[in-house]
């Protein structure tokens, strides 16, 4: 497993303490072009200010401009079939690694930990965000902490420095359970189990663990949420390889395995829970219609799901058949326009 941070970040950055005990697998890539600890490895980006330094945020801008330059050699530092783990925060500039490896990087496992600028920052910030997020299908896996939520709820007295401490506090004590999450989908869930967490998944804050996109609903137990624990339960250490290749190398599908896992793939959005509850609700809507007996209980989940799993797709099916044993000419279709509902 490598950790990815930046120089950048607000939260995530070569001061944060809680990252010290995983200094053996952190590398900090340096967007502004210098190193800037000794403390751990660092990846410097040839970046050079212009004039008095300012720079646009974005793939525009020189920071990522300057590292997408260098990317196949950052991308040679990760070595193969690992956990790339990117700790982004609300500075955009935190995703600039993500974004400059995700189509480069075809032997990893990637894994995203984002959030939104916050509300009152500059409009180009949230720009450049919706941007460097826009293509989520590269990851194994996408916990978006939305730390806007969270500022609706701490306390109004308090000022942003007191903010990001909380945050940093908040995230700081979830990244055992983060990182652990992470490697058990990709190896064995226990020792006595051979079931393997199918991918790609997002983290559910229901029920505090990864959750496979393609199961959702069926793998979320709110009556038994995980406890964050300050420990991971595996070692941390790299990876070996032998002149770039594998000890113990993985097997590669062949091509047409490939395209059917990424035809097939789902992907993580931010409103998934939104698309989710509006094609539930259209599903309620057409049984009613028809005077068909469906029951639909509403999924749980906190997080960036994909907006349909298997639960969805068997009550569509059984909606399916119903509507079969319907002479075509009685069937009611409600209205539903995608492009106003969900913003398709």
């Amino acid at each position: 497993m490598r950790i990815l941070i930046t120089d950048t970040g607000m939260i995530w950055n070569k001061d944060n303490p809680f990252l010290e005990k995983y200094k053996d697998i952190l590398i900090v890539v340096c967007l502004d072009g210098k190193k800037v600890t000794d403390k751990y490895e660092c990846f410097v980006s040839p970046y050079k200010p212009v004039g008095l330094g300012m720079d646009n945020v974005g793939i525009e801008s020189g920071r990522f401009k300057a590292l997408a330059s260098v990317a196949k050699k950052l991308n040679s530092h990760l070595r193969y079939y690992e956990d790339i783990v990117f700790l982004a925060d609300n500075e955009p500039s935190t995703l600039y690694p993500y974004y400059a490896l995700k189509d480069i990087n075809g032997y990893n496992h990637l894994h995203l930990v984002a959030m939104p600028p916050l509300r009152f920052e500059v409009n180009a910030k949230t720009t450049a965000f919706k941007e460097l997020v826009s293509d989520l299908s590269h990851l194994d896996s996408f916990l978006f902490y939305d730390i806007n939520k969270k500022l609706d709820k701490f306390d109004k007295g308090k000022g942003l420095d007191d903010f990001l401490g909380f945050v940093t506090d908040d995230l700081g004590n979830m990244l055992p359970c983060i990182l652990n999450g992470i490697y058990h989908i990709n190896n064995y869930v226990s020792s006595d189990s051979h079931e393997k967490i199918k991918k790609p998944c997002f983290f559910d804050f229901a029920s505090m663990k990864y959750v496979s996109l393609k199961n959702g609903f069926d793998d979320i137990d709110i009556s038994n949420v995980q406890k964050l624990t300050t420990e991971l339960d595996f070692p941390v250490q790299l990876q070996l390889t032998t002149l770039g290749v594998l000890v113990d190398g993985p097997s590669f599908p062949n091509n047409d395995e490939y395209v059917k896992d990424r035809v097939e793939r789902p992907v993580a959005r931010f409103d998934g829970k939104k698309v989710c509850n509006i094609l539930r609700d259209q599903r309620l809507k057409l049984a009613a219609a028809n005077n068909i007996h469906f029951e639909s209980e509403e999924c749980p989940s906190v997080g960036p799901c994909a907006g349909t799993c298997e639960k969805c797709d068997r009550e569509a099916d059984f909606l399916r058949e119903a509507l079969e044993k319907i002479p075509r000419e009685k069937r009611v279709y409600p209205e539903f326009d995608a492009e106003s509902e969900v913003g398709l």
